[in-house]
């Protein structure tokens, strides 16, 4: 072979050694990693209607607590006596459903993200004059997130053990690793009306820790129960971790 063609040879065999040398220092994990993450407990949403040629201030609180998801809305007209109405919510088909627990209509909403605002719609129709949704948007210095601890164990066969963030009791599952990108997987039975879930986080080695994994999100997988009472394939729910919480071996 010339020497020309053992030049154009050589830098991609360095690529090949080099790719397959950073493949394999991608180690799995093992033992316990303790962390902490954090989530929206009390969000204020805010936005304006226009309605008949006048502006009008939307606010929308919802709250989770240990046994209750609270939702307040308050609606301004500046000629008219302000409303305010107080329901509950839940985690729906991709939404947040709000329902109000009074004799007003309409008396469920629903909160659809659209980027970094929110959709606030009703069956019935909630639209500015020109046609366009009610956005909302929220408020980050009136809404307040709180910790919650969390500790995964990832035994040496490929299960794993998952307790706190959200999850009354320790639950098992399995863990895999393809890459750098490592998944947990658990599903939490089917409780008093509570449908079965399957929570799925997503990590990776951090590179500025030794034996600590950042926690980039978490899926929560449901299956969907249409009003007939019939199932379709799950729906998934993610909360992405914008602080990125490190998951640090114990």
């Amino acid at each position: 072979m010339n020497q020309v063609g053992t030049n154009l040879l050589f830098p991609s065999a360095l690529i090949v050694i080099v790719h397959f040398v950073c493949s394999c220092t991608s180690k799995d994990p093992e033992g316990k990693y303790v962390g902490e993450v954090k989530d929206w407990v009390h969000e204020v949403f805010e936005g304006n209607l226009m309605a008949e040629g006048v502006e009008c201030n939307v606010e929308l609180s919802l709250s989770q607590g240990p046994e209750e998801m609270s939702a307040v809305l308050f609606f301004n007209h500046p000629k008219m006596k302000s409303v305010e109405r107080r329901g509950i919510w839940e985690i729906g088909d991709g939404e947040r459903i709000v329902r109000f627990e009074d004799d007003k209509e309409p008396s469920e909403f629903y909160l659809i993200k659209r980027g970094v605002r929110h959709a606030f719609q009703s069956k019935e129709g909630l639209m500015n004059d020109d046609g366009s949704s009610l956005l909302l948007i929220r408020n980050a210095g009136r809404s307040r997130k709180s910790s919650y601890p969390i500790e995964i164990i990832f035994g040496d066969k490929g299960g794993a053990l998952v307790e706190g963030a959200g999850i009354a009791e320790a639950r098992s599952g399995e863990w895999s690793r393809v890459g750098d990108r490592i998944t947990v997987s658990i599903r939490l039975p089917k409780g008093e009306n509570l449908p079965e879930e399957n929570y799925k986080y997503f990590m990776s080695w951090s590179p500025n820790h030794d034996d600590a994994l950042v926690l980039e999100k978490m899926v929560v997988m449901r299956p969907f129960v249409r009003e007939d009472g019939s199932k379709r394939q799950s729906w998934m729910s993610s909360l992405i971790f914008s602080d990125q919480p490190l998951m640090m071996a114990k």
